[in-house]
């Protein structure tokens, strides 16, 4: 397999050698190309630049004094852009061809005819020098000596100067017309005849340069500039279509050696990939032949090991197998004594759950026993409505209550607690209350607040040591009412209590003190007071209703939806009617979710005693005292 990889990645490394050589000769010419048309154009804006500077001497005619002035400087100058011209030709082209001969001849002829016009510009001159300088001298000077002459004078100037702008051979007929009629006067001045010699060379020189027909010195210049650029410009399009040829032939070789390449890695990857397919299919079968012997199997490899890769995966894969088939025994072996020992501890544990859930059913009962049962609420209550379910077989939640009878009057005192926790801790907290509870009721007080005062007392001093103090307790609600005047004591710790009068539901909160450790500091419980009346219905819970969490909704049941389904009671709607229905609504928000905590609710409904005395009779303000 390596020499089949070797020879496939030598190959395409060929390929991809011979790609980069026809490449780097292509960019080469490429490259080339593109330095001759730099070149070229430098030399065409040189020319250019040279052809503006001859029509500005030509055309403007103030240069005409500084070319007479400064021949050889501006022969020189014009030689030295002509050596210079005829330097990038030889530069662009390397060998002599017909491109160059041509252009050559022409410069040759343009800077021969350049030199004639310069010759021609400075013998024109404009202002002092030249033929023009020397006839504007002659005439200031005849101004001077004939002033008599000055309309005369005026005149010629005139023409003079129109032939000069305009090159119109009308005017030179005109002065030439003048000066013969003032030839036939005896005052002529002889010094006209030096004039008009000028003027006729100004005339002769000026129709060389501009005004012989098709044969002029500067359209004879423009003509073989022109006739230059052209060429250039032929020269310039002919190397971009060479240029542009190059690029065509560079993609087509760049295409066909990359088919090749791609071609060829096709083929190899196909040879190589079905090669080691083959022997990966040869392996695997023998793989799945020792898996499905259950690896059991001694001789799972009857073909021929290929001398490569795979042949060393294969020869590790049969050690591997008689290791996995010794290992197998041991394993089974040490499998077989791990089950029977599982076997033992299992019987173990199932004994010690039953054995621990048989206590927690009889601690079950045994708190069920400590709790007020429902025939003793119905003796003191109209009606008695309990929901009464811990998390657990056992849980911190307990109700208590004592009837006892006080100046003439029967009175009963109850109580709701949730201790701290919930099962087997909450349930020994809630034992420790009732028993508590209890011993202070035989200790004589009877008041809620001074019931709450010493149970927290008592707890704090049950549960802590000088050592540790420790943060559990319990959140508990007691009333206290009078049968004959109906009215009603309240203390809480952390749990309200809340009459339903009507559709309304009057709210008593307990103070935000637990019976335990706080690190608020708290002096005493206060009692609430408020007077029942008929069908009123007391209604106490504990946090697990509240906080129940919703199966759909994963929202906790709350005080707010609690409060909405008592407030919907009609008018002398019966305490059963309400607790169904508010049992149905909590068990279809629970659904089949798991309970959040322990969870009592209770709906009490007071028995009050009919008094026929009329003084007794009068209805008592409803209000609510804090003392």
């Amino acid at each position: 397999m390596k020499k089949s990889l070797v020879v496939v990645l030598g190959g395409f490394g060929f390929v991809l050698l011979v790609f980069a050589s026809f490449s780097w000769y292509f960019n080469q010419r490429i490259h080339e190309k593109q330095s001759l048309l730099i070149k070229l154009d430098n030399l065409s804006s040189q020319i250019q630049e040279h052809k503006d500077w001859m029509e500005e001497i030509t055309n403007q005619r103030f240069w005409y004094d500084s070319v007479a002035k400064n021949e050889q400087e501006y022969r020189r100058k014009n030689s030295f852009t002509h050596e210079n011209i005829r330097l990038k030709l030889n530069d662009i082209f390397s060998e002599s061809n017909q491109n160059q001969v041509l252009i050559g001849q022409s410069l040759n002829n343009i800077q021969l005819i350049e030199d004639r016009i310069l010759n021609d510009v400075a013998k024109i001159g404009f202002k002092e020098y030249g033929y023009i300088g020397k006839m504007r001298e002659v005439i200031h000077n005849l101004e001077e000596e004939f002033p008599q002459f000055d309309q005369q004078i005026l005149s010629l100037r005139r023409h003079e100067k129109d032939y000069i702008m305009r090159n119109d051979e009308n005017y030179a007929k005109s002065l030439h017309a003048e000066i013969e009629l003032w030839k036939l006067r005896k005052d002529y001045p002889a010094q006209l005849n030096q004039y008009l010699q000028y003027f006729d060379s100004v005339r002769s020189r000026m129709q060389l340069l501009f005004a012989i027909q098709k044969n002029n010195h500067y359209s004879t210049w423009t003509a073989n500039m022109t006739t230059v650029q052209s060429n250039l410009r032929q020269l310039r399009g002919r190397i971009i279509q060479e240029s542009y040829d190059l690029s065509n032939d560079s993609l087509k070789i760049q295409y066909i050696i990359s088919g090749i390449a791609f071609l060829a890695l096709i083929i190899g990857s196909i040879y190589i990939i079905r090669n080691i397919s083959v022997q990966v299919s040869r392996l695997q079968k023998s793989m799945n032949d020792f898996i499905a012997s259950n690896y059991q199997s001694d001789e799972t490899i009857t073909h021929q090991l290929p001398k490569n890769e795979i042949g060393q995966i294969s020869i590790h894969f049969l050690k591997m197998a008689r290791k996995i088939k010794w290992d197998l025994h041991l394993l089974e072996d040490r499998v077989m004594r791990r089950t029977i020992a599982l076997h033992e501890k299992n019987v173990q544990l199932e004994k010690q759950h039953t054995e621990m859930m048989d206590s927690l059913r009889y601690a079950q009962k045994l708190q069920e026993s400590l709790l007020v049962s429902r025939k003793q609420l119905a003796q003191h209550f109209e009606q008695a409505h309990i929901h009464y379910t811990p998390k657990n077989l056992v849980g911190g939640d307990f109700y208590w209550m004592k009837n006892f009878r006080e100046n003439g009057s029967d009175k009963i005192l109850f109580a709701l607690a949730d201790c701290t926790g919930h099962g087997v801790p909450g349930a020994l907290l809630s034992v420790l209350g009732m028993n508590t509870l209890d011993e202070l009721f035989a200790d004589g007080i009877r008041k809620p607040n001074e019931l709450l005062d010493s149970l927290r007392k008592t707890i704090l001093r049950r549960i802590s040591s000088s050592e540790e103090q420790r943060m559990d307790g319990m959140d508990i609600a007691i009333f206290c009412f009078d049968k004959r005047s109906r009215e009603l004591h309240f203390a809480g710790a952390q749990m309200p209590l809340w009459i339903v009068r009507n559709s309304e539901v009057i709210e008593l909160n307990g103070e935000r003190v637990p019976i335990g450790f706080t690190y608020m500091n708290h002096l005493e419980f206060k009692s609430q007071y408020l007077t029942l009346e008929e069908d009123d219905k007391l209604v106490v819970f504990t946090d697990g209703i509240v906080d129940q969490f919703g199966m759909e909704s994963n929202k906790k049941f709350g005080k707010k939806q609690l409060r909405y389904i008592l407030s919907r009671s009609l008018n002398n709607q019966s305490s059963s009617v309400l607790y169904n229905r508010l049992m149905n609504q909590f068990a279809f928000w629970k659904g089949e979710g798991e309970q959040t905590d322990d969870c009592t609710f209770l709906i009490l409904e007071p028995k009050f005693v009919k008094v026929r005395n009329s003084k007794l009779e009068l209805p008592i303000s409803n209000g609510k005292v804090e003392v």
